[in-house]
């Protein structure tokens, strides 16, 4: 009973200091300030840059999806996101940073990142890792022009999240995919594999990015249809919050018992979401969805 007693005493003096201790106790384990600090600092998405496909769309009734490679111009937009990346990087940490990048197995998203890569020293560069479940949606095998575009007139009177293509995925089929996609990269995160001052690079696909954004900031499927593709070549930020703002909303969450998710601890960047062409003037997109508090 005095052990309970002391306990609730305890609790009810703590203040921002002891952030850097679990939170609660028994089964509710909140975030520490170790914790938050050893999330990546930002996560990145790039959307492949210009491919022959999208130059020529009957390229897709010759050449597989997955082999469709850049245009001339896609490496030359490749390069020049990579040189604009890391401009904003070592404004934001001089030399003192890591990037690590993830990408599509498609051939446009491998070529786009080896034109980003190239524009980072090897002592910034952490690593590479292919996801196939970043991969484009599949719209099925060889691409027929005319009937690619009988499709799509048909997904625009069905509605373009739930219809499935021939052969091929629904947007609902790409969510459940990233769904597992982004419950084991938070895994990855929680258990500390990559350090405090590591930035992840996402090389992926218009659609696929925007069910991303999507999953991750609970949007409903009426948010996810009033965004549309980002340019190609063109990063999508989503950045981690203050450590000021971690505390008050750790604090927050704590006088209701519950924790502080991984993906509470981001938001999107106000101009990224300008580049989605957000067809709203609400801003209850940006952030995942908190308690009335926060």
């Amino acid at each position: 009973s005095s052990s309970s007693s002391s306990s609730t005493s305890n609790s009810g003096n703590s203040d921002s200091s002891s952030i850097s201790k679990s939170i609660y106790s028994g089964s509710y384990k909140g975030m520490t300030r170790e914790d938050f600090r050893a999330l990546p600092d930002k996560v990145m998405m790039v959307r492949h840059a210009e491919s022959t496909g999208n130059v020529d769309f009957t390229t897709y009734s010759q050449t597989p999806d997955y082999e469709v490679p850049l245009s001339a111009l896609g490496w030359e937009q490749a390069v020049a996101c990579g040189l604009t990346m890391r401009q904003e990087m070592e404004q934001e940490y001089g030399q003192d940073y890591k990037l690590f990048f993830m990408t599509s197995p498609y051939c446009r998203t491998r070529q786009t990142f080896v034109g980003i890569r190239q524009a980072f020293l090897d002592e910034n560069f952490a690593g590479v890792q292919e996801e196939v479940q970043l991969r484009e949606q599949d719209f099925g095998n060889f691409q027929n022009p005319d009937k690619i575009k009988a499709d799509l007139a048909e997904r625009n009177r069905f509605g373009r999240f739930y219809y499935r293509f021939p052969d091929g995925e629904s947007g609902s089929d790409v969510y459940n995919r990233i769904s597992i996609f982004e419950d084991h990269l938070i895994r990855d995160m929680k258990s500390g594999r990559f350090t405090s001052n590591t930035s992840l690079c996402m090389v992926t696909h218009g659609l696929t990015m925007r069910v991303f954004l999507m999953r991750w900031f609970n949007w409903t499927v009426e948010n996810f249809l009033q965004v549309y593709n980002p340019a190609n070549a063109t990063p999508i930020v989503i950045e981690k919050i203050s450590e000021q703002e971690f505390i008050k909303r750790n604090n927050c969450l704590r006088e209701r018992r519950q924790t502080l998710q991984v993906k509470n601890a981001y938001r999107l960047r106000p101009e990224s979401m300008t580049l989605l062409g957000e067809r709203t003037s609400g801003c209850s997109m940006h952030p995942a969805v908190l308690p009335p508090c926060l």
